[in-house]
C-alpha cells in the first residue's frame, strides 16, 4: 500500500505538470462514463432492480390468450377468475384488476382513474400503505360502505401531501367514498391509477349481470406463485383448467380460437416495452467509451514518447519494468476516477431526463435514480476504463525503454509498432463512428418520413378534449345523449368556432386497437378462416367536416338519425374495397353484434391511421353518436389560440352542467407530435451520441497527425530544402491521416451492416441498408477526415527548412 500511494502522488504531479493532457482526458472520458453511468442507471432501475414489493419476484400476471386470433390476449370474466382460485393450487393468491375513469367530485370536479381490485390485491403484491390502511374482506362484501386508497402521485398532486387525508370524504359515482389509504410511491402496473376502490363499490363490477355472464371479461388477474412453483408449472396447470371450459360452456368460447393461458413474470411484463430502447442506447453508449477510451489511449501514447528519457532514467537506476507499468496504469486510472466523478456531474442530468422519457414505457420510470448500486458501477467503469486505455501505452513504452537501456542507446526514436498502434487506435475510432452515424442516420431518416405521412386527416387549428361523463347522473342512454347534443350545440355558438363534434377515440392518442367481429350481409365466408374485424368509432355529425376527413360517398350522419330509426354507418375506404371490391357499398348492411341489430352504410369516407403513423389504417367502421352516445372526446375547428378557445371551452361546459369535468386540452398537431415522442427522443439520443464519437474521432485523428508532423519535422524540412512542392508535402501528410479514415471507414461498413439490425424495429420506409444514409455518413466522415488532416498538413507545408534541420 506504501508503495502504490508513492505511485499516486507521484501521478498526481506528473498529471498536475500536464494540464491540457489531463483537461482533455478527463473530458473525454467524463462523456464516455457518463453516458453509460446515466443509461446504467436506467437499466438497473427499470430492468435489474428487483421490484419493490415484499413478494416481488413471485408476482406473474395471468394472461388468457387466443392463440389463433389476431388480438391475442383475452381478459378474464368473474367466472374464470372463481373457476381459476377453486381449481389451481399453483398459487397463494389470484386477484383480479381492471382500471375505469370515474368523477370524483371535490373541491372541483375531477376524472380519477380508477384502480378496481380484489379485497386482498396489496397484501398479494406485499405492498404496505404509507398511511391508514388496505382494503379488507369486508369492503368487498355488497352493500359495502364505499372506500378509496389514494396513490402517492394523486395524493401529493391533488391534496398537497394532506396528512389528514384519511377518513375524508369524496363524491363518486353519486355516492360518497371514504378514503382509508394512501399507497407509499411504488410502480403500478398496468398504468398510474389515481385511486383504488373494492369491487363492491364499482357499479360495473358489482352488476350481478357482470357476476353471471362468463363471457363479459373485464378483468386483468395477477397471482403470487407458492415457493418452488416455476412459471411453466403455473402456466401448464392453468392451461389444463382453461382447456376444459371450451367443452363445459362451448357457447362461451365458440369464437375464441387458440384459446388458453400464460403466466409471466410481474417484472418481465412490467418492463418488456422498455427493455429493447434501453439496451440499444446503452450498447451506443458503451461504443462511445470505447471511442473515448481509444482517444485518451493516443492521447496517452503521445505523453509517453516525452516521457521516455524520464523512464529510462528511472529503469537505469534499478526500477523494474513492473513498478513503470504500475506507474502509468496507475495515472490513468487516476485520470478515469476523475473522468467518472466529472461523468457523475452529467450523468445527473441525464437521469433526470431518461426518468421522464421512460413513463412512455414503464411505471418503473421513477426507480431510475443514482444510488449505491449506480455509483459503484461508476467506480467499475472508471477503474476498467483506467485500464484499458493505459495498457497499451504502459506495455509499449516499459519495453522500448528496456530495450533501449539494455542497448545502451543515445536516443530513443519513433518506432514503427508505436505508430502501427496509434494509427489502429484511430481506425477503430472511424470504424465505430461510421457505426454510430449509420445507426443515428437511419432513425433521423424514418424520423423524417413519420413527418410527411398522411395520416387521413387535417389536424391543423383543431383543439381536442375530453368530457368524461358521469354515467351515475347520466344513467339513461336518451338523456347522455341530450346532453352531449347540448355541448356540441353551445360550443358551435362560440366565437371563433367553425366546427364541433364528439369522437370516442381520437386520432393517434396512443390508444390500443379493439377489433370487433363483423357480420357483412349476404357474404359468405369460410367457416375455418378468421372472423372479419373492425375498429370502431362512434362519431357525431359534423365529425368528418372538424377533423378533414375526406367523405368519398354518401352522406354524413344527421340529427334526424335518431335512435327510432334504423342504425347508421360510415366506413372507411379500406373497409369498402375489402368486403365490396368495386361494387358500391352504400346502401350494405353490416352488424356489430352477431346479426342481433343491423347498421346501413350511408356513406364512404378516407382510410385514417388512427393507432399510428407507422402502421396501415384498420378497416374502419363509424357509428353515430346519436344513436349510440357517450364518446368521451370533442373536437373543436377553431381560428383562435388554444389557451383562448381552451378557457373558453371549459365555461361554456360548466355553464350547462358545473359538476362536468373537461380534461386533456390539446391540439391535434400536438397529439400527432406525441405519437412520434419516441422515434424522435431514439434519434436525437443516438444523433447525440454519433456526433460525439465523430467529434473524438477526429480530434484523435488531428492529434495522431500533429504527432506524427511533429516527429517528422526534420525529414519534412529536408524534402523542402530539396525542392518538394508544398501541394506535395500536403498531399503526403493528409494522405497518412486518409489512409486510416478510409481502412476505418471500410471496417465500418461491415460493422455498420450488422448493428444496423439493432435498430431495425424503429425503423418505418427506411431499410436497414439504405444506400442514401450510408453514402451521406461516408461523405462526412470523409470531409471530417479531411478537415482533421489538413490543418497539421498546411502547419507540415509551412515548415521553415532552416528551423527544421537545426530541430535537433
Amino acid at each position: 500500500m506504501r508503495t502504490l500511494w508513492q505511485d499516486v502522488q507521484y501521478g498526481f504531479r506528473m498529471l498536475r505538470k500536464s494540464p491540457g493532457f489531463t483537461l482533455l482526458a478527463c473530458l473525454a472520458l467524463a462523456l464516455g462514463i457518463g453516458a453509460n453511468t446515466a443509461l446504467f442507471s436506467a437499466v438497473y432501475g427499470v430492468l435489474l432492480k428487483p421490484l419493490p414489493y415484499a413478494n416481488g419476484r413471485r408476482l406473474v400476471l395471468v394472461q388468457q390468450v387466443a392463440r389463433a386470433s389476431a388480438n391475442p390476449n383475452v381478459n378474464v370474466s368473474v367466472h374464470e377468475l372463481e373457476d381459476y382460485r377453486r381449481q389451481s393450487q399453483s398459487f397463494n393468491n389470484l386477484v383480479e384488476y381492471h382500471s375505469m375513469n370515474f368523477i370524483l367530485l371535490g373541491r372541483e370536479p375531477d376524472r380519477v382513474q380508477t384502480g378496481v381490485v380484489s379485497s386482498n390485491f396489496f397484501e398479494a403484491l406485499g405492498v404496505k400503505p404509507l398511511m391508514g390502511r388496505t382494503f379488507s374482506p369486508e369492503d368487498e362484501k355488497p352493500g359495502a360502505n364505499p372506500v378509496l386508497i389514494l396513490s402517492y402521485s394523486y395524493w401529493q398532486k391533488n391534496h398537497g401531501g394532506d396528512p389528514a387525508i384519511i377518513g375524508k370524504a369524496f363524491k363518486m359515482n353519486d355516492r360518497m367514498h371514504t378514503v382509508v389509504g394512501v399507497l407509499p410511491p411504488i410502480p403500478q402496473y398496468p398504468r398510474e391509477n389515481d385511486v383504488y376502490m373494492p369491487t363492491a363499490a364499482c357499479p360495473f363490477r358489482s352488476n350481478p349481470q357482470t357476476i353471471q355472464n362468463r363471457s363479459a371479461r373485464l378483468l386483468r388477474v395477477f397471482g403470487e406463485l407458492k415457493p418452488g412453483v416455476s412459471l411453466q408449472q403455473a402456466s401448464s396447470e392453468l392451461d389444463t383448467i382453461s382447456s376444459r371450459f371450451s367443452k363445459e360452456y362451448p357457447e362461451n368460447y365458440r369464437n375464441i380460437k387458440g384459446f388458453g393461458v400464460t403466466v409471466s413474470s410481474l417484472q418481465d411484463v412490467l418492463t418488456k416495452q422498455a427493455r429493447p430502447f434501453l439496451l440499444i442506447l446503452l450498447a451506443t453508449a458503451g461504443l462511445v467509451l470505447l471511442i473515448s477510451c481509444a482517444n485518451v489511449a493516443n492521447l496517452a501514447l503521445a505523453r509517453m514518447t516525452q516521457r521516455e528519457y524520464e523512464m529510462a532514467v528511472r529503469m537505469s537506476l534499478g526500477a523494474p519494468r513492473a513498478r513503470l507499468v504500475r506507474q502509468i496504469l496507475t495515472e490513468c486510472t487516476m485520470l478515469a476516477v476523475m473522468g467518472g466523478l466529472f461523468g457523475l456531474l452529467l450523468a445527473s442530468i441525464g437521469t433526470q431526463l431518461l426518468s421522464t422519457f421512460m413513463l412512455r414505457f414503464t411505471t418503473r420510470a421513477h426507480e431510475i435514480r443514482l444510488d449505491s448500486s449506480v455509483l459503484l458501477f461508476t467506480l467499475v467503469i472508471s477503474v476498467i476504463t483506467g485500464i484499458l486505455f493505459g495498457l497499451a501505452p504502459a506495455l509499449s513504452s516499459s519495453r522500448r525503454v528496456s530495450s533501449h537501456v539494455q542497448t545502451g542507446g543515445r536516443s530513443i526514436g519513433l518506432s514503427h509498432a508505436r505508430v502501427s498502434l496509434r494509427s489502429t487506435l484511430i481506425v477503430a475510432q472511424v470504424c465505430i463512428s461510421f457505426v454510430l452515424l449509420i445507426m443515428a442516420g437511419l432513425t433521423l431518416r424514418s424520423f423524417a418520413k413519420l413527418q410527411s405521412v398522411n395520416a387521413g386527416y387535417d389536424a391543423e387549428n383543431v383543439i381536442s378534449l375530453g368530457l368524461p361523463w358521469n354515467f351515475a347522473k347520466y344513467n339513461d342512454a336518451a338523456e347522455l345523449g341530450r346532453f352531449e347534443a347540448r355541448v356540441l350545440d353551445r360550443l358551435r355558438e362560440l366565437p371563433g368556432v367553425t366546427s364541433a363534434a364528439s369522437i370516442s377515440g381520437l386520432p393517434l392518442n396512443n390508444a390500443t386497437p379493439s377489433p370487433q367481429p363483423v357480420m357483412i350481409e349476404n357474404h359468405e365466408q369460410d367457416p375455418n378462416a378468421p372472423k372479419p374485424e373492425v375498429d370502431v368509432t362512434s362519431i357525431s355529425e359534423g365529425a368528418f367536416q372538424s377533423l378533414g376527413i375526406a367523405l368519398l360517398k354518401g352522406r354524413d350522419f344527421n340529427r334526424d338519425d335518431t335512435t327510432e330509426k334504423p342504425g347508421v354507418a360510415i366506413i372507411s375506404a379500406a373497409t369498402a374495397h375489402r368486403y365490396w371490391g368495386n361494387e358500391e357499398a352504400v346502401g350494405r348492411r353490416i352488424s356489430l353484434d352477431q346479426g342481433q341489430h343491423w347498421l346501413t352504410v350511408v356513406g364512404v369516407s378516407g382510410d385514417v391511421k388512427f393507432f399510428g403513423l407507422d402502421r396501415e389504417a384498420m378497416d374502419e367502421v363509424y357509428v353515430y353518436s346519436g344513436q349510440n352516445p357517450g364518446t368521451g372526446n370533442v373536437v373543436v375547428r377553431t381560428t383562435l389560440d388554444e389557451q383562448t378557445m381552451g378557457d373558453a371551452i371549459t365555461r361554456a361546459v360548466h355553464m350547462l352542467d358545473p359538476e362536468q369535468p373537461v380534461t386533456d386540452i390539446k391540439t391535434l398537431t400536438e397529439i400527432r407530435e406525441d405519437s412520434l415522442v419516441n422515434t424522435r427522443v431514439t434519434s436525437i439520443l443516438l444523433s447525440a451520441f454519433a456526433g460525439l464519437a465523430l467529434v473524438l474521432a477526429a480530434t484523435g485523428l488531428f492529434a495522431v497527425i500533429s504527432f506524427l508532423v511533429g516527429q517528422r519535422t526534420r525529414e519534412i524540412g529536408i524534402r523542402i530544402a530539396l525542392g518538394a512542392r508544398t501541394s506535395s508535402v500536403l498531399m503526403m501528410v493528409m494522405g497518412e491521416g486518409m489512409r486510416m479514415a478510409v481502412i476505418g471507414l471500410c471496417l465500418g461498413v461491415g460493422g455498420a451492416l450488422i448493428a444496423s439490425g439493432m435498430v431495425k424495429s424503429l425503423l418505418y420506409g427506411v431499410s436497414t441498408t439504405d444506400w442514401i444514409t450510408f453514402c451521406a455518413v461516408g461523405l462526412v466522415l470523409v470531409g471530417t477526415a479531411l478537415l482533421a488532416s489538413y490543418l497539421p498538413a498546411r502547419r507540415a507545408a509551412q515548415v521553415d527548412p532552416m528551423v527544421a534541420l537545426r530541430y535537433e
